[in-house]
């Protein structure tokens, strides 16, 4: 469980730095978007937290699952960071472009949004 989380909060990271990098390079550093960006972080320990306890001691209070949801919520939470570190990466270094990206990692889209991002 310790390592899931950590895992996850490496993510989070690579997110952030990635990020304030982005906004570096395009000259775009806001402190209102770093403060929402650490408040979707927030948010997503607190998830953590809340699925650590409802897998410890949520038989207490009638939650009788047959498996543990923390996987789940981190899952979760790593494939919304993986998708931006993506974005983030692809606007740094405009030779790795978010198709090209996507490719590699066997995401789909549609043809619209195909088109978007060329």
């Amino acid at each position: 469980m310790v390592y899931q989380v950590g895992i996850a909060l490496f993510f989070h990271l690579v997110d952030f730095i990635t990020g304030f990098i982005k906004a570096l390079k395009l000259k775009q550093v806001s402190s209102s978007k770093m403060r929402d960006g650490m408040f979707k972080k927030v948010g997503f320990v607190l998830c953590y937290i809340i699925a650590i306890v409802i897998d410890k001691y949520g038989y207490l209070v009638g939650f009788s699952l047959n498996f543990s949801i923390l996987p789940v919520v981190i899952a979760y939470a790593v494939c919304t960071e993986l998708v931006s570190i993506l974005e983030n990466i692809s606007k740094i270094n405009p030779d790795l472009k978010i198709t090209k990206l996507k490719e590699f990692f066997q995401v789909k889209e549609d043809d619209k949004n195909a088109d978007e991002t060329k």
